[in-house]
């Protein structure tokens, strides 16, 4: 019985695969292996190697037509960001690497400071033009974020869909620390906090954990996941959790919003169901809304007091009212001669 022969990884077969990806994106009409020989300088046996290479270990989109004996990219968009970034590449991890900078911790923003540093070095390695997109050149801040673990992170994501993990939550409601053997579904960035989707074996149904709240997180050796993982649109729940995580008396919103603060959230989107009339064009808005979570909303709410008029219905009201009144107490508390 024969072994089966791995594809040839030898640098200059990896080099011309490389080359041969860039021509073809270049040259729609494909092109023969004579051809792609003389261009990248090296023997016909070793296009065939790269060729080769492209289709089992990059699973390019190679065409062999047989009349014209012409290889083809069936994909001119198909690109290898690692291998043979493009500048579009580079600029797609600079945006997200400025993304990720307030929530990650030094050790995760130093290894994608490195990528994004190798991957400027690759295309002006392979770029002919000056034009080149810097490293720096984009930055963000965020003022709600929390700060994770990587090492953590990394743990999470490893398990996701494949393992079980027994965790250490803090819960930030009930002030309290439990345990909880999960089965990690998937992580999520919102509003510059990290979340986790998970089966709770412990509580038996779907739980959503603030990444920042697990102190400790182990992986249970020989533990397999026993429940199946819901499809993308019932993952977190049976709505949108880009527009809100948290899930406490759900409703809809009708709020009147007046003056700079009303033109200020006339382009914000806080629900994609959200539906906007100005009573008093560019003065008074009125805004209906869902919300997830009558708490979470509550504290948007506050943000924008000084231009809320009112606020439907009544159980919303009288949370955001209750915010705002146990802050004036202990306002006065502190405030009060001792």
């Amino acid at each position: 019985m024969t072994r089966e022969a791995k594809p040839d990884s030898s640098r200059t077969v990896q080099e011309t695969a490389r080359f041969i990806l860039r021509y073809l994106r270049e040259n729609a009409d494909g092109a023969t292996k004579e051809t792609l020989s003389s261009k990248a300088g090296v023997a016909g046996v070793t296009v065939q190697r790269a060729l080769k290479y492209m289709r089992e270990e990059w699973d390019a989109p190679l065409e062999f037509v047989h009349a014209s004996k012409v290889w083809k990219l069936l994909d001119d968009k198909f690109t290898l960001p690692l291998t043979d970034p493009d500048p579009e590449d580079l600029a797609a991890v600079v945006f997200a690497s400025a993304l990720l900078q307030p929530v990650a911790d030094a050790e995760l923003n130093a290894r994608v400071k490195r990528l994004v540093e190798q991957m400027d070095a690759a295309v002006e390695e392979t770029q002919k033009s000056a034009a080149k997109v810097r490293p720096k050149s984009v930055t963000a801040t965020m003022t709600t974020g929390t700060r994770v673990d990587s090492r953590l992170v990394s743990k999470l994501l490893q398990a996701v869909g494949s393992g079980v993990v027994r965790i250490e939550y803090d819960s930030p409601w009930s002030g309290t620390r439990k345990t909880h053997d999960i089965e990690p579904w998937q992580l999520r960035l919102h509003d510059g906090v990290m979340y986790m989707r998970a089966f709770s074996r412990t509580t038996g149904d779907a739980r959503s954990f603030r990444v920042a709240q697990i102190v400790h997180a182990r992986v249970l050796p020989g533990q397999t996941p026993r429940e199946p993982v819901p499809t993308k649109n019932n993952l977190w729940g049976s709505s949108d959790p880009g527009f809100g995580i948290d899930s406490d008396r759900p409703g809809v919103a009708t709020l009147r919003v007046r003056g700079g603060v009303a033109r200020w959230i006339a382009n914000l989107v806080w629900d994609p169901g959200q539906e906007d009339r100005w009573v008093e064009p560019g003065e008074l808005l009125e805004r209906k809304v869902p919300y997830h979570s009558c708490r979470e909303f509550a504290r948007r709410l506050l943000q924008i007091v000084d231009g809320l008029e009112s606020i439907e219905p009544a159980e919303l009201r009288e949370e955001v009212v209750s915010d705002a009144r146990a802050f004036l107490e202990r306002l006065d508390r502190h405030a009060a001669p001792a």
